[in-house]
């Protein structure tokens, strides 16, 4: 199927494709396509992201854990400067005039370093970056799970195309049977050896057919379609054949029923999280305890003051007495007391998060139940389908045989063209439902891959 894609460069450099820009076909294994998928994902993209915005914030979060320092500069302009007055004074009948003086520089200049250090909350800053890092955790989870399950979607699109294409061929062999069967009417007809209806039916029946041929094409094509938005290929730059390289084949597999439920546990994403939420809540549930304890915090404070000249108003920048420096430190405790009495708000969250902890957790058994029945039930689906499998390829054997020996008698003029086509409909029928059995057994293994939380087994 032709489709045009951005994408193609990408596809060169990831699967060592030598063919020049203009090929004509692309082939894909299915490691080969959940790679690219896996590249051009927007989705695991997103994922990414947020993982590194996780990871920010836990640096973020642990930068508490460090001194706070700052400085800082001040420049001040007066545009009218206070002065006191002049003071006269009168000793043994002499006056004497003391002038007045400023009492602040014309433009003062201060310099100042603050540093303060949180030293101790009782749990509230350890548990807060504790949630940082739970957050990174989910985060990272997610990223993992994305990855998981679009490659479970690739295989369960990759085998819905090797299906739809399987049963092409099908389809098709049908109806080179039904035009085979035409001309053997039309022989024998010539001959004389069969009237004109068997003829007349025989067209009938591969006119009939036709469209059934190719309703199986553009179920190919759509398959194909579908494959490529998973692997993210954009119709921009190029056409070209996509060919997925493959058999629509059962793998089968001896499961312990207790493994898979061991490994669910272990793997699940959707229990992981719970699990991780159930953490996050108790870790908030002690920071709303926490809150009704003090924080403890020092802080140092150093500052410098430009000097000036106290009877012109002057500034003095350098030289000696030009600055004079403050060294002030301390320690600060800060106690809520309002959280201490009964009706606080924090005795209400602490409440209410222990309720949604037994929540929480009773959540994570009734998830923990549904995985291992779920579990269960696949694996009856798995062996209802093998038995299919099994059945079918004696069906199939069967119907061969009959539609061989149908052909021969009809050649022989020993049977009408009605119990022809009844042979011929039988082997098709047989085919296309053995294939759709090794599909449904696949799609039924993809299930057990997200009920127990892997991609493969």
């Amino acid at each position: 199927m032709k489709v045009k894609f951005k994408a193609f460069f990408i596809v060169v450099l990831f699967l060592g494709i030598s063919s020049c820009v203009m090929a004509e076909t692309i082939k894909l294994t299915l490691d080969e396509a959940i790679g690219l998928g896996l590249v051009n994902s927007t989705n695991i993209k997103q994922k990414l992201l947020a993982v590194n915005a996780a990871r920010a914030a836990v640096q973020s979060s642990k930068s508490s854990y460090y001194p706070s320092v700052s400085i800082g500069a001040t420049y001040t302009h007066l545009f009218k400067e206070q002065k006191t007055p002049d003071i006269t004074l009168v000793i043994s009948g002499d006056s004497i005039t003391i002038p007045g003086s400023y009492v602040a520089s014309s433009d003062p200049v201060s310099l100042s370093a603050d540093l303060s250090q949180t030293i101790y909350t009782f749990g509230k800053l350890k548990n807060s970056v504790s949630i940082t890092e739970e957050n990174l955790s989910l985060a990272e989870l997610d990223f993992e799970e994305e990855k998981r399950h679009i490659t479970v979607q690739i295989k369960r699109a990759f085998y819905w195309s090797l299906l739809a294409s399987e049963v092409l061929e099908v389809q098709k062999e049908t109806l080179r049977y039904k035009e085979e069967a035409l001309n053997v009417a039309r022989k024998r007809f010539a001959a004389g050896l069969s009237p004109d209806y068997e003829v007349l039916s025989a067209e009938s029946d591969v006119a009939n057919f036709r469209p059934v041929v190719i309703s199986a094409e553009n179920q190919v094509k759509y398959a194909i379609l579908a494959v490529m938005d998973l692997l993210g290929i954009k119709e921009e730059e190029g056409e070209f054949d996509i060919e997925l390289i493959g058999t629509l084949e059962p793998d089968y597999y001896d499961f312990v029923k207790t493994e898979l439920i061991d490994m669910a546990l272990k793997n699940k994403s959707e229990v992981k999280q719970y699990r991780k939420n159930i953490s996050l809540k108790e870790l908030t549930a002690e920071i709303t305890k926490s809150g009704r304890k003090p924080d403890i915090a020092g802080f140092v404070n150093y500052t410098l003051q430009s000097g000036y000249d106290s009877q012109t108003g002057k500034p003095k920048y350098w030289g000696e007495d030009s600055w004079e420096g403050n060294l002030t430190a301390g320690v600060s405790v800060q106690m809520p007391l309002s959280a201490l009495f009964p009706w606080s708000k924090e005795n209400a969250d602490i409440v209410k998060d222990t309720l949604d902890i037994e929540k929480l957790k009773l959540g994570l058994s009734s998830l923990e139940s549904d995985t291992r029945l779920d579990i269960v039930n696949i694996l009856l689906r798995l062996e209802e389908e093998r038995s299919k499998i099994l059945s079918g390829e004696k069906g199939v054997e069967l119907a061969s045989k009959l539609f061989r020996s149908s052909s021969e008698r009809y050649e022989n003029g020993m049977i009408s063209s009605m119990e022809l086509q009844d042979s011929q409909l039988g082997l098709n029928s047989a085919k296309v439902g053995y294939l759709q059995s090794i599909y449904n057994y696949k799609l039924a293994l993809y299930d057990l891959m997200d009920a127990v939380g892997v991609d493969h087994f």
